[in-house]
């Protein structure tokens, strides 16, 4: 019995909750015991508060005392049930839910997580993300029973709800579960398929580090898929998303074993070590060991025992500081593996009999089968048939109760299913008695309502019909009014925007016009300047040829090398390609784009040809005959590849 303090009464209920649950703690009390005792307590304080004290207070002790949690929920839920207070029963009953799925008493979890969903169903529909919530829990459950399909089934509806409410954050968790449902059954194109739509959500969300599980996922189903090279395409790609350091490991580590995979064991080593230097960084003991258990195996690999065997066992010792069964197993029946591939029989032997203990006593059925095979084969190795034949009967027993094991396991999900049916056939005639309460309740209020409408109907309808009358008619004339005042305003507008069509026409057909004619001057301008450079080399060719004839003094050769400065032809083309860009930009780059085996004196020729200098002119800017001439158009056409009927200099000027 408890003793009670004089001035508890006096207490807040703030804190009045603690210390009462510290009392159910310290004494241990049983669930009817501590009712008794939390009801007695509570007795004259408001409800609402205490109901909210409750499920605050078994939210708190779910994960760490779920027993605890569990009774407060049941309290609550027994305040809330009798008076049909749905938004209560949801909370109630999801605290309840909570803690029986922390106790991993999956099925009485769904249970409640199923009552709360309803409801909530019956407080606000599906309008609201609760129902949806619970759903996925319940869904969660199911697939730790290995219930897949009916995990599947509420992953959907959850789905169908968050879609409704437009919640793309929790659309993509939903279509990430739905994705896991498949990985886990096998199904992994089914699989890729809901990863890829979760990776497309949250890139439109922008969010990194949703991206970067995303595409690990996609990685983690192509490498069970036993597609490498994919896995790894998508291992690499969530590493570059993944800005925090310590969550580089993991990354590099499935990218390590992807290149292991693919037997690329040197690239496969590279990545394994930075994943290990990140994990020793942040001092993460269990990532360690695993990390020095994949390096180990690379290593065994690539025919390097001894250093295999050493990272081995330093994971070894890890995961046995750690209290991790199941990784002691399987490094131990590695280290036997190598041990015999080396010959050391005696060591591989202890190796698998250790590992075989630690299975046994943790009713590891699968490791100890394995390290039971591996024992009577190396009897049969070494002639010593009577202890490979005990090892052989160990190895079928361990095989015979993984099957009987799985049997049991698929019987039990036949009677989950079956129970489960049962009561969704019960929830659903539930409901239909709520609903057809409802539905009663709605038709005798709505029939007195319109009974009253009716008759207030009757007594305005006469007062009312002479006034609708003449506002109708006043209305109607207001209609036609206004509309033939929209139709004049549409009238104007139409005026309006044709007149400005017009314009903008005459407009833009003059500025086409008038560039035309600035382009046809420029060009006129340039033509002449060029002839100006050709009647100035012409003249000065002649006088050079005249003074060439006579050779009697020194000034005939100071003309003479004046002349050849002032017929330099490179010079003269330069100065026409800076006026010739002004005028026509980009001519030369796309002549050059597109025939790019044109020469300097093709690019020349072209210039030329464009503002429709004539053949004689050319020769004379070229300082070339006519005759050559004319043979540089034709090989210039067949560059071009122009029939014979195009015009060339119409050809250059659509450039």
């Amino acid at each position: 019995m408890f003793v009670k303090l004089p001035e508890l009464m006096l207490i807040s209920l703030r804190n009045l909750v603690p210390i009462i649950i510290s009392f159910i703690l310290t004494f241990n009390l049983s669930g009817q015991d501590a009712r008794s005792f939390l009801k007695t307590e509570f007795k004259g304080y408001n409800k609402e508060k205490v109901l909210d004290t409750l499920l605050k207070a078994s939210e708190t002790f779910a994960e760490e005392n779920p027993d605890t949690a569990l009774v407060l929920g049941e309290i609550a839920y027994e305040m809330v049930i009798q008076g049909n207070e749905y938004k209560s029963i949801a909370l109630a009953s999801r605290r309840i839910a909570e803690a029986y799925f922390y106790k991993n008493e999956y099925l009485r979890a769904i249970d409640y997580y199923m009552k709360s969903a309803a409801a909530e169903y019956q407080n606000s529909g599906d309008s609201t993300g609760f129902l949806a919530e619970r759903l996925t829990d319940a869904a969660y459950c199911y697939q730790e029973l290995g219930i897949y399909e009916k995990a599947l089934e509420l992953n959907r509806a959850s789905l169908l709800i968050h879609q409704k409410l437009k919640n793309n954050v929790e659309i993509g968790n939903n279509l990430c579960n739905i994705g896991t449902n498949y990985f886990f059954r096998a199904q992994y194109d089914k699989a890729i398929e809901y990863f890829s739509k979760t990776l497309e959500l949250d890139r439109e969300s922008g969010d990194s580090s949703a991206i970067a599980i995303s595409l690990n996922n996609l990685g983690m189903v192509y490498s069970r898929w036993g597609k490498h090279e994919l896995a790894l395409r998508f291992y690499n790609d969530a590493l570059s998303y993944t800005s925090t350091e310590s969550k580089k490991a993991i990354k590099l580590s499935n990218i390590g074993m992807a290149y292991y995979h693919m037997k690329e064991y040197d690239r496969a080593l590279q990545f394994l070590n930075d994943a290990l230097k990140i994990d020793t960084k942040y001092r993460q003991e269990i990532k360690i060991g695993i990390r020095k258990n994949e390096i180990g195996t690379i290593l065994a690999a690539k025919g390097q025992y001894d250093e295999s065997i050493r990272l081995l066992e330093e994971a070894l010792e890890i995961f046995k500081k750690a209290g991790i069964s199941d990784s002691q197993c399987i490094v131990l029946s590695d280290i036997g593996d190598i041990y015999r591939k080396t010959g050391q029989k005696a060591k591989a032997e202890a190796s698998y009999i250790e590992s075989a203990k630690i299975a046994s006593e943790f009713n590891q059925l699968q490791n100890l089968g394995r390290n039971y095979k591996g024992l009577y084969e190396m009897a049969e190795e070494k002639g010593d048939f009577r202890k490979a034949f005990t090892y052989y009967k160990l190895f079928t027993k361990a095989n015979d109760s993984v099957f009987n094991i799985q049997k049991h396991e698929q019987i039990a999900r036949f009677e989950i299913l079956y129970e489960t049916g049962k009561k969704e056939k019960e929830n659903q005639l539930l409901l239909q008695d709520i609903e057809m309460e409802k539905k009663a309740q709605r038709v005798a209020f709505i029939a007195i309502i319109g009974l009253s409408l009716f008759v207030l109907l009757i007594l305005s309808l006469y007062r009312t019909k002479s006034k609708n009358l003449k506002q109708n008619q006043l209305l109607q004339m207001q209609e036609q009014e206004l509309a033939s005042i929209q139709l004049q305003k549409k009238e104007t507008e139409k005026r309006l925007l044709e007149d400005s069509v017009f314009a903008e026409q005459q407009i833009n057909r003059l500025e086409r016009e008038k560039h035309l004619v600035e382009i046809e001057h420029k060009n006129a301008q340039l033509a002449n300047s060029t002839l100006c450079l050709v009647n100035k080399n012409e003249i000065l060719g002649e006088i050079r040829e005249k003074l060439k004839q006579n050779h009697q003094s020194d000034t005939v050769h100071e003309v003479l090398r004046y002349i050849s400065v002032n017929t330099d032809i490179d010079l003269d083309w330069h100065k026409f390609k800076l006026s010739f860009d002004e005028i026509h930009p980009g001519f030369f780059d796309r002549l050059k784009h597109e025939f790019p085996y044109l020469t300097d004196h093709d690019e020349r020729l072209s210039a030329y040809l464009r503002i429709d200098l004539s053949s004689r002119e050319i020769a004379g800017l070229m300082n070339v005959t006519l005759e050559a001439t004319n043979k540089s158009r034709q090989r210039l056409r067949k560059k071009l590849n122009l029939p014979a009927e195009a015009d060339l200099n119409g050809f250059l000027r659509s450039l």
